[in-house]
């Protein structure tokens, strides 16, 4: 059983709730981590930390000062930094043939310049070692429309994952990212309410069922633990979904 009992967890991206970043905090204070929580709606935030008795911090991923902020407070209320994870995300899929500049940059911002500045800053602060995880999509390896900017970004964000991995490894901090397949949560609550949509996504699990917020909590807790040595590495929350592809959007309406 992994323990992350002792040490000091930051999660960014925690207010939406159901949600990853929400459901990775609750996890790793069950195994005995410190939590600092943080993200942008200060009524969530306060939500989660009455429940979890944690620091709450409200911060922008995309405001440097806001960052470096973050991670000071970190260190001034638990004295290290073990564990962070970045689970910011926004979700709009627009075809290349109406994408804007804006659309690119907004997209580029959240899901590849701000989280690769926030790797930075986190590594900074581990002084003996430790964990970074950041959160990446199966749409990066499978193609469908409309996913662009969101894909795009994030798949540029794995590879700075790696070069991070080779240049932050000799001081003991290991990074990683994690791809969960379609989870259930505040964001993608629209899919989930398509009667068809579960069934069409199913088809292309070879396990033959949807991953959950459970499922990818196992592996962020992994990923965040002593007995990890990986780094480097895209950890896949699927069910095998990248050996197959996405449901076409005709077959997620049912027709």
């Amino acid at each position: 059983m992994e323990s992350l009992k002792g040490k000091i967890a930051l999660i960014i991206g925690a207010t939406s709730d159901p949600g990853i970043g929400s459901a990775i905090a609750r996890k790793y204070a069950e195994e005995g981590a410190k939590v600092v929580i943080s993200g942008r709606r200060q009524d969530a935030l306060d939500k989660l930390s009455k429940e979890l008795n944690c620091l709450a911090v409200k911060a922008d991923i995309s405001n440097d000062e806001e960052i470096t902020s973050l991670v000071n407070k970190v260190i001034e209320n638990h004295g290290k930094l073990d564990i962070a994870v970045n689970s910011v995300g926004i979700y709009d899929p627009v075809p290349i043939a109406e994408m804007t500049r804006d659309h690119l940059q907004l997209y580029s911002d959240l899901h590849f310049i701000s989280p690769t500045l926030f790797i930075q800053k986190c590594a900074e602060a581990m002084k003996d070692g430790g964990s970074i995880i950041t959160l990446s999509s199966l749409t990066v390896e499978l193609t469908n429309a409309g996913l662009g900017g969101y894909a795009g970004a994030k798949a540029g964000l794995d590879k700075i994952v790696q070069i991070a991995a080779y240049e932050y490894g000799p001081a003991g901090i290991r990074v990683n990212s994690l791809s969960p397949g379609l989870v259930d949560t505040e964001m993608t609550g629209g899919l989930f309410s398509m009667p068809t949509m579960v069934d069409a996504f199913i088809k292309e699990i070879p396990v033959g069922r949807m991953p959950t917020l459970d499922d990818v909590c196992h592996a962020a807790l992994w990923l965040a633990s002593d007995n990890c040595i990986s780094t480097g590495d895209n950890i896949r929350v699927s069910g095998g979904s990248h050996l197959r592809r996405l449901p076409t959007t005709e077959e997620l309406m049912g027709e």
